[in-house]
């Protein structure tokens, strides 16, 4: 050590003052090397505090007593004694409030940032997507491996679902929210009326919902089996393949169900999804997207509002409705051909019209309307009592339209119609009979026509050589 170092400190009153005796004595004797590094660890080490504990201490002792410092240095500076005391007391207040608004800051930062990361949680895995279909709104579980098995797409989270749909987060709560009363419909809804009479409500998706439901319908439902029995709503399928079926048969039972696609709610569609694999989270939106609720439209302060008038449920008009009501329906199918081959009868259901036919009638066709509406009701389906109906050989017997007695075809009242109708187009003129039917004439004719040939190509071809104009 130098003899400059070894030189007392100048300014060791001033020290002495800022820390005090003892801890100057300390310092004075580490400078010197009385202390050594080994002996202060161990002095430091029997004080109960760690090396960085003290350097801590220390820092902080030194920060406090050049404040001290300076605060005297204030104080000597100005010649009143009051007046310095105001000064303190003011940069105090001054240091407390900037201290309080520093505080009130760092809490307001910490709360928007866990605003932002509760918002982003709920956008990316929603617990809530409105009342009585979010009770099951979680994430996890499901089966991939059944999934991958059936060759269905495995999405596990909200954020994968919306990534695959090619939406965002938050559009795909917007498609999904249940309200109970909203300023926007995602369907469009509009009525047409029923051949016996009344209207049919129809619900048509608008694009966003659209797009949605028809990926549904493309990557999942076209790739499960559908039971044989099923004739409608199948690629390759039509009612004359299902009339067919029941062909020149002694006895031919119709039963109608009863608000077929209003009975398939969302619970059971729900249920389905899970079934497949899906986790009930990803199962709960595949079911929002594909249900509905029956709204009515209310004018309030001069603001449109859909408002909700029942349970949600499969919307005629959505092109994932026809899929989802045979597959919610193959137990059904099931079970009713079992039961029919038993008894020897042939059983096939288009859409929510349910026939049987046999030639045998070993069991008498009251009872099998007994026992098929056993059957329905534990499936969670109605019969409509009021279409019931049991054909018998030789009065006209009627599947889908078609009268089936024999070979196929259409009935002569139907024909009768028809022929009626291109007879007034011909008096008449196109565009007379397309103002009093609210339809384009020639397309209806060219429909029915086409309707004919499906049924029997050669009653066709002589129609159509009779009205050239229908081809032209």
């Amino acid at each position: 050590m130098s003899k400059e170092e070894r030189s007392i400190n100048q300014n060791w009153r001033k020290r002495l003052d800022e820390i005090g005796q003892a801890a100057y004595e300390f310092e004075e004797m580490s400078r010197l090397g009385f202390l050594s590094n080994k002996k202060i660890a161990k002095m430091i080490e029997a004080s109960g505090i760690s090396l960085e504990e003290y350097e801590q201490a220390k820092s902080k002792l030194s920060d406090i007593s050049n404040f001290i410092r300076a605060t005297n240095e204030e104080i000597e500076s100005i010649d009143s004694v009051e007046v310095a005391l105001e000064k303190i007391r003011s940069e105090r207040i001054k240091r407390v409030k900037q201290k309080n608004e520093d505080r009130k800051q760092k809490k307001e930062s910490q709360r928007k940032e866990r605003s932002k990361l509760a918002y982003e949680q709920r956008i990316k895995s929603p617990t809530f997507l409105g009342r009585d279909v979010s009770n099951r709104l979680n994430f996890t579980g499901g089966n991939t491996e059944k999934l991958e098995l059936n060759g269905l797409p495995v999405i596990t989270t909200f954020a994968e679902l919306s990534s695959t749909l090619e939406t965002t987060p938050n559009s795909l709560q917007w498609l999904t929210y249940e309200r109970d009363s909203q300023k926007i419909d995602h369907y469009t809804r509009f009525e047409i009326p029923k051949k016996s009479g009344g209207s049919r409500l129809i619900s048509s998706p608008k694009p966003a919902l659209r797009n949605a439901q028809k990926w549904i319908l493309e990557s999942i439902l076209n790739k499960l089996d559908i039971h044989s029995a099923a004739t409608a709503f199948r690629p390759g399928k039509s009612i004359l393949d299902n009339a067919k079926l029941h062909a020149n048969s002694k006895v031919v039972l119709r039963l109608d169900l009863k608000d077929f696609f209003p009975s398939i709610t969302f619970i059971r569609i729900r249920g389905l999804f899970e079934s497949l694999g899906y986790n009930p989270g990803i199962s709960t939106v595949f079911s929002l997207l594909c249900t509905d609720s029956p709204r009515i439209i209310l004018k309030y302060h001069g603001e449109t509002h859909f408002v909700k008038v029942g349970p949600r449920n499969l919307p005629q008009g959505a092109c994932t409705s026809p899929a989802l009501a045979n597959l919610i329906a193959h137990k059904l199918d099931r079970r009713l051909q079992k039961y029919t081959e038993k008894i020897g009868w042939i059983y096939s259901r288009y859409a929510d019209d349910l026939v049987f036919s046999s030639n045998a009638e070993e069991m008498p066709a009251y009872r099998l309307v007994k026992a098929a509406s056993k059957i329905v009701a534990s499936e969670g389906f109605r019969i409509n009592k009021h279409k019931t109906n049991i054909m018998r050989h030789p009065h006209r017997q009627t599947v889908t339209g078609l009268v089936v007695n024999k070979d196929v075809r259409i009935s002569r009242n139907d024909l009768r119609k028809f022929r009626a109708f291109l007879h007034h187009c011909e008096t008449k003129g196109l565009e007379f009979v397309s103002k009093d039917i609210g339809k384009n004439a020639i397309a209806v004719a060219r429909g029915y026509l086409s309707y004919i040939n499906m049924v029997s190509p050669e009653l066709a071809t002589t129609l159509s050589s009779k009205h050239l104009w229908i081809s032209k």
